[in-house]
């Protein structure tokens, strides 16, 4: 990757090879600079480049601000706020038992607890309804473990979703499953039909990759049977199918490949790369790689006609339309996807189960909607976050990060995550604008 530096104080500059990209980092603002005009700007100013940079609002002049308060002030002046206004989407765990044992799942399986119930299911779709009166789109997500493995609870909650829609006025229910794709009998086929549901396999990649982490509870690997299954529901019309795809130590230096096989070997065009949750207190893989892997994996996607969704849209979206895009914890309205437990619970989190902090009865959200606020995530916690260039596209970490972390600093590979993929966006969208 490129080198960079600070420029007067206030912009970051990317050199490589001669040239430079300015990146102004709260204001999201960037200009290209070709060889010339990188040796014209070392020049005793005012130069040619000088006034062509002043003109796009990149000055010396003005005193250097904290870029905490200016990333507040800018975010307070776009009404951009991290307090979720309700819950619009619930990831309903059914259960947690799971017919594979994958060595990073976030999900404590097959533990023994309860399922969910019938009566807990009806009152958390209750509740995502009420809360939702009149407006144009909910969402539910089948989670687990496996969520398949209680399909009887999904076709009543699915029938019962229509009813709540029609009471309360909502519009449209968008429904999804992940599931890693080693059951589907052709009732469910015909369920996901007849509701078009989004259906997200979780696939690590080829058999050889697959299998390093993710086996059947007898040891055996799946990969036979999930390709089966991928092609029934490719071949069925009305169904939206794509890959969860977990960067691990099995695919990492192997993700374009991986990539090319799941669009070519397995036909899944739409691949959304997790982030990796420091599940154990750290990230396990280096964020520097990882975001240059993501970055050619989206190339190898693109060309084979894919898409490859990862959080490096964030900062091509940010960059494209100079809007800070920090708040990944809540969709674009300010509302909440949020996780329905068994035992009448809610995580505010929905990848976190377990931290007590998260957690809240269905009635305490009812009655105490303030709690939503707890789970806003903190902009800029740390001193450091002034110096990053990727203030405005990270943020600092999440309050989930925080909690799993439990440190009073980032982890640094998730800080070298951030700023290679700010380093990058800039670096592919700015040259061409």
């Amino acid at each position: 990757m490129a080198a960079s530096r600070l420029l007067w104080g206030k912009y970051v500059q990317y050199d490589r090879e001669g040239e430079s990209v300015l990146l102004d980092p709260v204001e999201l603002d960037s200009v290209y600079l070709n060889r010339g005009e990188v040796a014209d700007l070392s020049a005793v100013p005012p130069t040619a480049t000088h006034d062509a940079l002043s003109e796009l609002g990149f000055t010396p002049d003005g005193p250097i601000v904290d870029r905490r308060e200016a990333l507040r002030h800018r975010l307070r002046d776009l009404d951009l706020d991290p307090t979720p206004r309700r819950i619009s989407g619930l990831r309903v765990v059914l259960t947690d038992r799971c017919n594979m044992a994958c060595s990073y799942c976030f999900v404590d399986t097959n533990t023994g607890k309860p399922d969910m119930t019938q009566e807990e299911l009806a009152e958390g779709l209750a509740y995502l309804f009420e809360q939702n009166a009149g407006q144009e789109e909910v969402s539910i997500q089948w989670f687990g473990g496996e969520p398949t493995i209680r399909f009887d609870l999904m076709r009543y909650g699915d029938e019962l979703a229509d009813h709540l829609a029609s009471r309360h006025r909502v519009k449209r229910i968008r429904r999804t499953v992940v599931t890693n794709g080693a059951r589907l009998t052709d009732e469910m086929l015909d369920h996901f039909l007849r509701y078009q549901y989004g259906i997200g396999i979780s696939i690590d990649g080829p058999p050889a990759v697959n299998s390093a982490n993710r086996k059947l509870l007898g040891g055996q690997p799946a990969d036979d049977r999930i390709r089966t299954n991928v092609r029934r529901l490719l071949e069925a019309d009305g169904l939206y199918v794509g890959c969860n795809l977990t960067p691990t130590a099995a695919n990492i230096g192997r993700l374009g490949e991986t990539v090319s096989w799941i669009i070519d070997e397995l036909g899944l065009k739409f691949i959304y790369a997790n982030t990796p949750i420091p599940s154990r207190g750290r990230w396990l893989v280096k964020g520097r790689d990882l975001a240059r892997e993501l970055y050619e994996a989206r190339l190898v996607a693109l060309s084979k006609g894919g898409m490859l969704f990862s959080v490096l849209d964030r900062a091509f979206q940010a960059l494209d339309t100079r809007r800070p895009m920090l708040f990944d914890h809540m969709q674009g309205d300010r509302s909440l996807n949020a996780a329905l437990l068994p035992g009448h619970r809610v995580s505010l989190c929905d990848i976190n189960f377990t931290e007590p902090s998260f957690i809240h009865t269905l009635n305490e959200l009812r009655y105490h909607p303030e709690l939503l606020s707890t789970i806003a995530k903190k902009v800029a916690p740390y001193a450091a976050c002034a110096d990053c260039p990727a203030i405005a596209i990270c943020g600092g970490p999440s309050r989930n990060e925080q909690a799993l972390v439990g440190a009073e600093a980032p982890d640094p590979e998730m800080c070298a995550f951030y700023t290679s993929t700010v380093e990058i966006a800039a670096w592919d969208s700015t040259g061409v604008q």
